[in-house]
């Protein structure tokens, strides 16, 4: 039987999920990278991530980074990503690449409270031509200093936030999620194996999370869903 807590996380995590907000991650080779894009997309509020990977050296999640976030976040493995930016172009969505052009903007000029797919490029080559050539928009992060630019998992992380601040400000977190996200995530997240009720999720658990029946344990060590390399 799920505690109050945890039952008013998951109602949450469920209603603020941006489903129209999709991370690409352009032959980003880097695990430590991927894993901690994953973890930044949960925090943020953003569940889909499509993954184009080295397949000459298969690289995996790194669960002392991403911290069991990969349960939480619907990560797809593609060998051709043009393909299916093309597909969620024709279902609405506006493709933005990270990439420093003629015509890239700063990426807080950007309206991203609209269904955007933002494609972060290689740790050393940036996005793939391919991939620019069909954007709507290139953008950029000012840089300061001297360096050219950040780490990728750091990028994301800015740019995550970003655009999870002008959503919040249009009080796109705050909305009640479609029966169809409630019961996708449901699926997706294997709650039925919990013990939590679809019904008690339907709708969002408004007020204060409700404090914890116990002192706060690590407890990963125990999770199914995680496995910690020791």
């Amino acid at each position: 039987m799920p505690t109050a807590r945890r039952l008013y996380r998951l109602s949450q995590a469920i209603h603020n999920r941006q489903q129209d907000i999709i991370i690409a991650l352009d032959h980003i080779h880097d695990q430590h990278n991927l894993s901690a894009v994953i973890r930044t997309a949960d925090a943020a509020g953003f569940g889909r991530i499509i993954w184009v990977p080295d397949f000459r050296k298969p690289e995996s999640v790194n669960p002392e980074v991403s911290k069991g976030s990969e349960r939480w976040v619907n990560l797809t493995v593609t060998e051709d990503l043009k393909s299916d930016l093309a597909a969620l172009k024709k279902q609405g969505y506006k493709i933005a690449a990270t990439h420093m052009g003629r015509k890239a903007q700063d990426f807080r000029s950007i309206d991203w409270t609209q269904p955007w797919v933002v494609v972060f490029g290689n740790e050393h080559r940036g996005c793939e031509d391919a991939v620019v050539e069909m954007a709507d928009a290139n953008i950029f992060l000012p840089m300061q200093g001297f360096v050219q630019s950040l780490n990728i998992s750091v990028a994301a992380a800015v740019t995550l936030y970003e655009i999870q601040r002008q959503r919040a400000e249009k009080g796109m977190y705050s909305k009640s999620a479609p029966k169809e996200q409630v019961e996708e995530l449901y699926s997706q997240w294997g709650l039925a194996e919990d013990k939590i009720e679809l019904n008690d999720l339907y709708k969002r658990i408004e007020g204060e999370m409700p404090q914890p029946d116990e002192s706060h344990q690590d407890g990963r060590e125990n999770c199914k869903f995680l496995k910690i390399n020791k």
